[in-house]
């Protein structure tokens, strides 16, 4: 399989060479960073988001780690700190036998008694020398220890804010990932509301139809009314005429046009004269 590719791979690179000549590397690398592109392009929101998810929780193994360092390099300094604690009390008591041994070797005796048992004077001197040579080489190891313990609190120190940093950067992150959530979810319940809008159509139906009903109902009540037969409304609408005698309707108009030309037959015969 790997031959495979490594043949295709140089077929690839010798076509291109035939074809684009010197720019070939260019035209791979444009073509490289386009196809990046679009498939960077591709990846969904949702997927980017997980993404990130997992890349701050692949941070606790390194900060585990790092917390179990620290924790052993706290349980070191406290060993050495109780161990060159005991040390230094034996130191104190050698010290104290030293000079004990140095204050009766001043006096002129030649013989010593320590504990019911007599010493020479030599002995005692070739104890002490030897008492004295132990006492140096504890006391430098010591010495030397507290320089170890000093190194170590150093460390163990910088380790700390170290520690400290990066689980504040790392709590850092998780808050941002969780708003990030929030926001996505924000995103996505207006989505939700935006890709399933009202149907205007169906509601401009429904609103003709009921247009329609009231239309025939309004046609329906305008034939009751005049057939009269709508039940339960009283005809304000037509005014009866009160009913008068033909005759004397007649006779009042007669009556009045007779009235009217004696008047003007008198007026034309009977003036006054000049």
């Amino acid at each position: 399989m790997l031959k495979r590719i490594i043949i295709g791979g140089s077929s690839l690179l010798l076509a291109g060479g035939l074809f684009f000549g010197s720019e070939t590397f260019s035209y791979l690398r444009t073509f490289g960073t386009q196809m990046r592109q679009a498939v960077k392009n591709e990846i969904s929101v949702e997927f980017e988001l997980q993404r990130i998810r997992n890349e701050v929780d692949s941070l606790m193994p390194e900060i585990r780690r790092h917390m179990t360092t620290v924790a052993e390099q706290s349980v070191d300094v406290k060993d050495l700190q109780r161990t060159l604690a005991e040390r230094e009390k034996n130191l104190s008591e050698q010290r104290a036998s030293i000079l004990a041994l140095r204050r009766d070797l001043e006096s002129d005796r030649s013989h010593f008694t320590y504990r019911a048992v007599s010493y020479s004077r030599a002995e005692v001197q070739a104890d002490l020398a030897q008492r004295f040579e132990s006492f140096q080489a504890a006391e430098a190891a010591v010495k030397r220890d507290h320089q170890i313990l000093a190194a170590q609190r150093e460390t163990l120190r910088a380790n700390q804010r170290r520690l400290d940093a990066m689980q504040a950067r790392r709590q850092d992150l998780a808050v941002h990932v969780a708003q990030l959530e929030a926001r996505l979810k924000q995103v996505q319940a207006a989505e939700a509301i935006n890709s399933s809008p009202l149907d205007d159509s169906r509601l401009a139906h429904v609103e003709k139809l009921i247009s329609d009903m009231n239309r025939s109902l309004d046609i329906r009540e305008a034939l009751l009314e005049s057939e009269g037969k709508l039940s339960g409304r009283i005809p304000v609408e037509e005014s009866a005429e009160p009913s008068t005698d033909l005759l004397s309707r007649i006779d009042t108009h007669f009556s009045t046009e007779k009235q009217s030309t004696e008047t003007a037959s008198s007026t034309s015969t009977g003036g006054p004269g000049i």
